[in-house]
């Protein structure tokens, strides 16, 4: 008479590619999770500094925005010396193409200075692994993109998303 079942190598063979996938797939999800926390802090970064640009035109108001390290401080007026607005705090710090990180708006929503870039500093690394991970602020546009390898956080190393 013939039992049926599995051998012990069997269930070893099968529980160590088990295993095998399993750490393939945990690296993978963090891999996804950072790339997303870069990918979503950028798009808050955006789209404050819109509405800020936004606020000032409606408001015929200028308006401050500072970026400090892992802080946005928005401002009613141009005027940095008072209480912020709002403070907004982030998960990863940011870097500024300039310093101080001050972005200006003046009431009609145009921006007073050069172009200015604002991108998210993951560790020590400029590589990102999300897909955009820079906000490009204009005189009168303020756009997405993605740092270039090993670039500067500068306008010119940034391509547009």
């Amino acid at each position: 008479m013939r039992q049926r079942g599995f051998t012990l190598v069997e269930l070893v063979v099968v529980v160590a590619i088990i295993a095998t996938l399993l750490a393939i797939a945990t690296l993978q999800y963090s891999k996804m999770q950072q790339k997303a926390s870069v990918e979503a802090q950028a798009r808050t970064v955006y789209s404050k500094l819109v509405e800020v640009r936004a606020e000032a035109m409606y408001t015929r108001t200028p308006r401050a925005v500072i970026v400090s390290g892992n802080e946005l401080r928005v401002y009613a007026t141009n005027d940095t010396t008072v209480p912020p607005l709002t403070v907004f705090r982030l998960g990863m710090p940011m870097v500024m193409n300039v310093s101080p990180g001050r972005i200006e708006y003046d009431g009609q929503g145009m921006m007073q200075s050069s172009d200015l870039s604002v991108c998210v500093q993951l560790g020590t690394s400029a590589d990102n692994p999300g897909s955009f991970d820079s906000v490009v602020a204009s005189t009168v546009r303020t756009y997405m993109g993605k740092r270039q390898t090993g670039g500067a956080c500068a306008p010119a190393s940034i391509t547009q998303k």
